[in-house]
């Protein structure tokens, strides 16, 4: 494993992250080596596989080891070129507003005393809670009537707050307020949260997973990532969009390591992800305490972790970090309207589309609002800064179209618009919608975002109100009003099933709020500052005691969780014994996989085995086809028909019918009940001769 990590690092570095070096430079001048770290991997993501995707579009190729070497270089090297040509991008000296946050009035800090402290009490026990299993940062979550109480209490601190707030229209709280952070402490402090979040990834894998891996997504990114390697494209297996399969596949092919060994020793890593785009924002939008802030959040986030957990990498990749990203070039196209600055913001915009379609909704409805409401105001005010987002805009939906054209069938679903017959993705869309339920209040606010996060959180969106008040000009309202309107949209969408992913939003949307609660733990330090009253003195001190107390407090459950087995574990040795033998013996045709409990098992026989298909589902599942692949749902209803009665006649059609060379029948699974279809494959060894078998798996071969 150590090996293999070594190897895979160095790959990532060659097509992650060193691509986008002299890019992050050409659009935008990078405040420090970490803004550069995340720009440099931002822009690699987003340029090499749409790169990398041209050959095998135009050719019919796969990625093999030249189109991904060839992707990643003539990246770097078109970087270096007009880097040179061109020059770096000139700095912008500050953030858009210093230091906003503005210490909290006296009448304010009580309610939000007593905010805090209900908070506390249910994340140690003291107090009424639910307890959750799984649990993601810890095992306590409020109930429905506290996440009611704790919500009101903040609400009245902020309405407080804006009543009793004297600062004088347009004053920015000088940074005085908080002792000045000595250099040392500046130098490591980053780096020391990095290390943590590095930690909460690595240490459950390596003390328990490795050579496996948690979760059961990446079962099939290992197959669609194979399928880039084989034929340069996913479908039929899914409709998904192939960025991050193109980036493993590029991965793979330069290390010779198949996706299943590239993710137990990089997915850990991709927890970074969400950390360095926060810290990017944070910094670019308030300075360098808010950004570093943000960056420790994302240790506390549930959904953060979910993903990884889940192996859900194209989500955190994306929703968390490209997504991120390009609101921050967006925030600078508001400051500082110029064509690198354009350009930056649809590159990586358009880059989301490559990587999945959840996000590029979020992305398409936050850039809709900001077009229809942000570009007429400031056409009339500054003609130059309307022109920039105007075009930048037009640039970003221009790419995006191109990338999503062929992934989505956008021919068809524009055919069936003007009365011609639809694709399968408006079919997806479609079933999707109110399939879903949302997360009850209190798990969302305790596991999924985490009460640190959702109540500081929510003090920092109150805290953007006070703000608004005063005139910082139209860079500064513009880009405050884009991180209430991500917020609101996540929020809103995590509670609204048409949505069709409430679950999704709910997870990401602990990434603005950890921006905000950023700038609400921040106002809460600055609630100490000199010149106090002795009872305003001894309040700030409780609601600073209280807030530290609740950060570590969360991130101390949230790494204890990390470092436990993960139930998301589906593979045994004796399971992957079976995908090795499979793997060898793959001479072509396909496999068919016995169903049990959703789609999961027979996806990580054909990811071992390096299959693609025949997927089988449950009957329960086929009737719900939100899940289904666009294949639809007949090879699946004749899996299940075959493992059912597989001595009947429809069996030996089908096998024929898909070219199946094997059955593979699952005995036991460490982590759902198995239903013994693999007992009427055994006891007719004149159809189906046993060719491999242990005490999880038999494979039988077709007759």
């Amino acid at each position: 494993m150590l090996l293999n990590l070594i190897l895979a690092s160095f790959a990532a570095l060659a097509v992650g992250a060193a691509p986008g070096w002299f890019w992050a430079t050409l659009l935008r001048a990078p405040v420090d080596l970490a803004e550069r770290a995340a720009l440099s991997v931002a822009f690699s993501m987003a340029l090499v596989p749409a790169v990398a995707l041209v050959p095998t579009r135009l050719f019919g190729l796969g990625v093999t080891l030249p189109v991904a070497a060839g992707s990643a270089l003539a990246v770097f090297v078109a970087g270096l070129a007009a880097h040179l040509r061109f020059g770096a991008a000139k700095g912008v000296e500050g953030p858009l507003l210093p230091s906003p946050a503005v210490p909290l009035s006296t009448p304010a800090l009580v309610p939000l005393m007593a905010a805090l402290g209900l908070a506390l009490g249910v994340m140690v026990g003291a107090l009424p809670a639910d307890a959750v299993l799984p649990a993601i940062t810890g095992g306590m979550v409020p109930t429905r009537s506290m996440v009611l109480v704790i919500a009101l209490l903040v609400l009245a601190t902020g309405v407080l707050h804006l009543i009793f707030s004297r600062r004088s229209a347009g004053t920015v709280e000088p940074a005085s307020l908080l002792p000045a952070v000595p250099p040392t402490v500046r130098r490591l402090l980053l780096p020391a949260i990095l290390l943590l979040v590095l930690a909460r990834g690595y240490v459950g894998p390596v003390l328990h997973d490795w050579p496996f891996m948690r979760g059961v997504d990446h079962y099939s990114h290992a197959v669609m990532a194979n399928r880039m390697m084989e034929v340069g494209r996913i479908e039929p297996y899914l409709i998904y969009p192939p960025g991050f399969h193109t980036m493993t596949a590029s991965i793979s092919r330069l290390t010779g390591l198949d996706p299943l060994e590239i993710f137990p020793v990089l997915g850990p890593a991709l927890l970074l992800l969400p950390a360095l785009a926060l810290y990017t924002l944070g910094t670019r939008l308030w300075g360098w305490g808010y950004g570093v802030a943000a960056a420790f959040f994302t240790v506390l986030l549930g959904g953060t972790y979910y993903y990884f957990n889940d192996a859900m990498y194209p989500n955190l990749v994306t929703s968390q970090f490209l997504l991120v990203m390009a609101l921050a070039s967006l925030v600078m196209v508001y400051r500082a309207p110029s064509a690198r600055n354009g350009l930056s913001l649809a590159i990586l915009g358009s880059g989301v589309v490559l990587y999945h379609p959840v996000a590029s909704m979020y992305l398409a409805v936050l850039l809709a609002l900001a077009g229809l409401f942000f570009v007429p105001p400031l056409l009339v005010r500054s003609r130059r800064a309307g022109l920039a987002l105007t075009l930048s805009l037009a640039l970003l939906g221009a790419l995006s179209v191109a990338y999503a054209w062929h992934t989505y069938d956008l021919g068809s679903e524009f055919s069936q618009l003007l009365g011609g017959s639809g694709g399968a993705t408006g079919e997806a869309v479609g079933m999707a919608v109110n399939t879903q339920a949302a997360y009850p209040e209190g798990f969302l606010i305790g596991t999924m975002v985490s009460q640190p996060v959702a109540w500081l959180g929510l003090l920092g969106v109150f805290l953007l109100v006070v703000r608004a008040r005063d005139s910082f000009g139209m860079p500064a309202a513009l880009a405050h009003l884009t991180v209430f309107l991500w917020a609101v949209l996540l929020f809103a969408g995590s509670r609204l099933t048409v949505t069709g992913f409430p679950q999704r939003f709910g997870r990401d949307l602990g990434v603005p709020l950890a921006l905000l609660a950023a700038l609400g733990l921040i106002a809460v330090l600055k609630s100490l500052g000199p010149g106090r009253r002795p009872v305003a003195i001894f309040a700030a001190s409780a609601v600073v005691l209280l807030s530290l107390s609740l950060a570590g407090t969360g991130a101390a459950q949230s790494l204890r969780w990390s470092v436990r087995p993960s139930i998301q574990m589906t593979v045994t040795p004796a399971i992957a014994e079976a995908g090795r033998w499979l793997e060898e013996h793959n001479e072509g045709g396909n496999i068919m996989v016995s169903p049990h409990v959703n789609q999961v098992p027979s996806r990580m026989m054909l990811a071992m085995g390096d299959y693609s298909a025949l997927q089988s589902f449950e009957y329960a599942q086929i009737l719900r086809p939100r899940d289904l692949p666009p294949t639809g749902p007949e090879p699946l209803m004749d899996v299940l028909r075959t493992v059912t009665n597989p001595a009947g006649e429809r069996a030996t059609s089908t096998f024929e019918k898909y070219d199946v060379r094997y059955v593979v029948l699952y005995k036991n699974m460490p982590d759902r009940p198995t239903a013994d279809y693999w007992r009427r494959f055994e006891a007719r060894p004149d159809l189906y001769p046993t060719v491999f078998e242990n005490r999880d798996v038999l494979i039988v071969q077709t007759t």
